[in-house]
């Protein structure tokens, strides 16, 4: 029993399996870390872009072929490709259209053709959603990056050996004589000799040995997140603050709605305030 437990203690590498948890815990909180600054990172970047290059990198004209298709369902229709390949186009559903709507892209009173939606209307489309989708993660970017960080947290490891013996042993002891038979089971001489006593004795034994040894590892972790909020100006400069307030609608509404310093009215004054004669001697 002793050398099994012993070679079990030598088998399991605890110091490893306590290394391995203390690593593995670190590396999760530091990798989830990264992935969040990389993500906010990635996304200032694309909203300080211009909104050609947003819209080129963002918006593929497929989309803006289902956004003209869902938008205006009963003028606007998708041509799928068919088993030969090819890419989706957009036909007016009727001839001779022109729906007051185009006059929301500067084209109003043209008549509504496939030139006209694949040529004209899909470009101001995609650059539209473009706009559109710059200008709301612009919005996100200047509320700051809410990120999660762990505050405190335990980490506990423990190893358990469990050893367990039971010996069993029977011994069965039994003793008889010899029947007596009018056979002889030997030669015992005349038959006319005393006869002779035979005892027979027998012993069984029974035993059994049972060992058992089991290690049981426990590994625990604990880890309390605290969710905070990092402002913009920690993680971009000046420049990149100012391409994101110029993509974002609300930065750009709150500038316009500022009054300016020439603008500001001037404090009201009293001209006699600071007027005054000066009292003749006969007046003193």
């Amino acid at each position: 029993m002793a050398r099994r437990l012993g070679a079990t203690i030598d088998e399991v590498d605890f110091p490893g399996f306590v290394a391995g948890l203390v690593h593995g815990t670190f590396d999760a909180i530091v990798d989830a870390s990264i992935r969040q600054m990389e993500s906010f990172g990635s996304l200032i970047s694309a909203v300080a872009k211009t909104v050609d290059q947003f819209t080129e990198e963002n918006v593929t004209p497929n989309q803006a072929r289902d956004w003209l298709a869902q938008r205006f369902p009963a003028e606007v229709s998708l041509l799928l490709p068919g088993p030969q390949g090819g890419t989706p186009r957009l036909a007016p559903r009727a001839d001779g259209l022109s729906p007051a709507w185009l006059a929301d892209f500067g084209l109003e009173g043209t008549e509504l053709t496939d030139e006209l939606l694949e040529e004209t209307l899909l470009p101001q489309v995609r650059g539209r959603i473009g706009a559109d989708r710059q200008q709301l993660l612009a919005t996100m970017v200047l509320l700051g990056m809410n990120r999660v960080a762990v505050r405190d947290g335990s980490i506990s490891a423990k190893v358990q050996f469990r050893a367990a013996a039971q010996d069993l042993a029977q011994v069965g002891y039994a003793t008889s004589s010899d029947p007596q038979s009018t056979a002889n089971w030997g030669e015992r001489g005349r038959l006319g000799a005393a006869s002779a006593t035979t005892m027979v004795s027998t012993v069984g034994v029974n035993a059994q040995s049972e060992s058992n040894i089991r290690a049981d590892l426990y590994g625990e972790v604990k880890l309390n997140f605290v969710s905070e909020t990092l402002p913009l100006e920690k993680l971009a400069d000046a420049a990149r603050i100012a391409l994101v307030q110029r993509n974002s609608p609300v930065a750009r509404g709150a500038q316009g709605a500022s009054p300016s310093a020439a603008e500001a009215p001037a404090p009201a004054t009293n001209p006699g305030a600071n007027q005054g004669s000066i009292p003749s001697q006969g007046e003193r």
